[in-house]
């Protein structure tokens, strides 16, 4: 049977498969509240993370919600990890809410992009372990609540560490690099 994958990250995850066609030890589809998933995982867990990035064109205070932006930036605060956010910049006032919250947290880089579409959230520990959302969730109310969203979480193990690394490095490197910064990460140990 021959492949017609277009890329190699095409060719990684659809011409690949396990052995067990009906679960991948490495990724997960996410049909249902995809954000809400990945904050969950993220909020509940007693793992120590290396990092968190935010990738979301629209930034919600989250009110009304079981994580709110605020629970999620205590969590960063209190566990002192550094955090990269990159959003547009704020033309909505909930949106401005969300990011005047973000620019009190000294653990937060804040970076704009106007042309950002993408949604990507992670969570990076030691040794490429960690886990990643991507897919068509802004990190808003209405997204977690409301909309008919989907996503694929990627796991930091097996095939999953080198698209966990790529998810990072893009969102840590490529795209912040294209971005323009408007608050500097304020560690205080």
């Amino acid at each position: 049977m021959r492949c017609a994958a277009k890329d190699w990250l095409h060719y990684y995850l659809i011409c690949t498969p396990p052995e067990n066609m009906t679960t991948y030890d490495y990724a997960e589809l996410v049909t249902e509240k995809p954000v809400k998933r990945f904050l969950q995982k993220f909020c509940l867990s007693d793992e120590q993370f290396e990092s968190l990035v935010i990738v979301s064109p629209w930034i919600g205070t989250l009110e009304g919600v079981r994580f709110t932006l605020a629970y999620v930036l205590d969590l960063v605060g209190r566990r002192q990890i550094p955090t990269y956010v990159i959003t547009r910049q704020p033309e909505e006032s909930w949106h401005q809410q969300a990011i005047d919250m973000l620019l009190r947290c000294n653990w937060v880089e804040l970076r704009y992009n106007s042309s950002l579409h993408a949604k990507l959230y992670v969570c990076k520990q030691r040794e490429g372990r960690g886990f990643a959302m991507l897919g068509s969730g802004n990190l808003s109310r209405t997204s977690i609540e409301k909309n008919i969203e989907i996503g694929m979480m990627i796991y930091g193990r097996g095939r999953g560490r080198g698209l966990l690394h790529e998810l990072f490095s893009w969102g840590t490197i490529r795209l912040r690099t294209q971005s323009k910064l408007v608050k500097k990460m304020e560690r205080r140990v």
